[in-house]
């Protein structure tokens, strides 16, 4: 009798491990449990800021902290809610963030919105309720003006529609979202970023402040949509960091501005510049691809060179940095760029410090005041080159807190061994004081 019951046992075994291999690997066979309707397990990965390619890395200015998410999602024709996902008070310590959801198969919309608190999106059922809210104006944080922290990030937010979502996956093996054909979701923050570096050693000695003017009091998440009504912030300082100053704004949306037609020129946004002699210079803020020389910028932006209007919409998730070089001809350098947190790998040299970032540019940066045989010199490892060709830069002129930036003529990535070799006080060794390597 023991006999038997042993071999019916052992019978029974291979059963109960076909039946844990069906559960593990079976993509499709899966239904609900209560409609019998098709599933899908959907993995949803790297939740982060557009252009960073990076997640609460930036433990400076924290411009891609992300501490709360949610996800939210509609059937595309009837709107109903057919997923959703809430992720709080996420740690400054998670570098990724990944998440599976579990559906039904369709023609979805995906709503992603981050740093906003939770209750008022877990109470949303629907799709235009969510599309309300998207659209609202609230005020931004005041403390978001200047900067963001671990505890309080910028608004960030992203939607996907007519997501074609078929069914399969399961909870061990679960399909992998690609939004639109992108890798993973890129978060869009509501706000841009402004940079004035001030260039010129006695331009610098001679600035007392830069200031914000007009920045608009409200956000939305949506991007693209003109308020109905514009309330201001009140004009203040922006953050000095070195010789740049900071300051970040909300996506400002216009309709037929004119910079000469308008009441303290609003709604135009624009920083202005005060010297320690009690002038004062206005620069207006543009969006606008086109090459103005230095020297044409103020006439430009002003809009009184050919009457050409410039565009002075503010758009979000943008990084307008401007370089002054001469306040009496008002001498300006802009570009606008996706706003990136930059990488950069320093060494701290003898009274001098070089700095790489991972969009090749090469900042020499002095400390101290110079004296001989103070001097520096960069080369490049073939094929690397500066992208005016040459493969040695060398000075020894450089003032305290001066710098100069060059660019390489390829941005080297992971695995491409030496790029750049710094010498300091060359005797003729070969032997450089640092190498930088990918």
């Amino acid at each position: 009798m023991k006999l038997k019951i042993l071999y019916i046992l052992l019978l029974c075994i291979p059963v109960t491990f076909l039946a844990c291999d069906s559960l593990i690997y079976d993509d499709n066979g899966e239904k609900n449990e209560l409609t019998k309707e098709p599933v899908v397990y959907l993995l949803i990965t790297k939740t982060q800021p557009a252009g960073t390619e990076s997640l609460n890395e930036d433990a400076t200015d924290y411009e891609d902290r992300v501490h709360d998410l949610a996800m939210l999602v509609f059937d595309s024709s009837t709107g109903e809610k057919v997923g959703e996902y809430f992720d709080e008070n996420i740690s400054f310590t998670e570098k990724e963030n990944a998440f599976t959801i579990k559906m039904t198969p369709g023609q979805r919309d995906f709503y992603f919105v981050a740093n906003m608190p939770m209750a008022d999106l877990k109470a949303i059922t629907t799709k235009s309720a969510m599309d309300v809210y998207m659209n609202t104006f609230r005020d931004l944080d005041t403390d978001l003006y200047l900067a963001a922290s671990e505890s309080k990030g910028f608004p960030m937010s992203r939607i996907y529609l007519n997501q074609n979502i078929t069914e399969g996956g399961n909870i061990y093996s679960p399909k992998q979202f690609y939004p639109d054909g992108e890798t993973g979701v890129k978060l869009i923050r509501a706000v841009a970023k402004l940079e004035v570096t001030i260039n010129g050693n006695s331009l610098k000695s001679g600035i007392k402040n830069v200031y914000y003017k007009n920045a608009y009091r409200k956000f939305a998440l949506t991007s693209g949509i003109v308020p109905p009504s514009v309330s201001y912030y009140d004009d203040k300082p922006l953050k000095k960091v070195g010789y740049s100053y900071i300051y970040y704004m909300p996506e400002a949306m216009m309709t037929a501005p004119s910079w000469l037609a308008s009441v303290d020129h609003k709604p135009i946004n624009y920083f202005l510049i005060e010297t320690l002699e009690g002038t004062f210079y206005e620069i207006p803020i543009v969006t606008d691809d086109r090459t103005i020389t230095d020297a044409d910028y103020l006439n430009f932006a002003t809009g009184k060179k050919n009457n050409d209007l410039p565009n002075y919409n503010i758009l979000r998730n943008r990084h307008y940095y401007y370089v002054v070089k001469n306040l009496q001809t008002i001498e300006i350098n802009y570009t606008i760029n996706p706003w990136a947190v930059d990488k950069n790998e320093i060494f701290m040299g003898y009274g001098y410090n070089v700095s790489v970032g991972d969009d090749g540019k090469v900042r020499v940066s002095n400390t101290v005041n110079v004296c001989a045989p103070h001097s520096v010199k960069l080369k490049t490892v073939l094929p690397f080159t500066f992208t005016d060709g040459t493969t040695e830069k060398e000075f020894s002129d450089l003032a305290v807190d001066a710098f100069v930036e060059y660019t390489l003529n390829t941005i080297p990535q992971t695995g491409a061994g030496e790029y750049l070799k710094v010498y300091y006080n060359d005797s003729g060794s070969d032997l450089p004081v640092k190498t930088f390597s990918k």
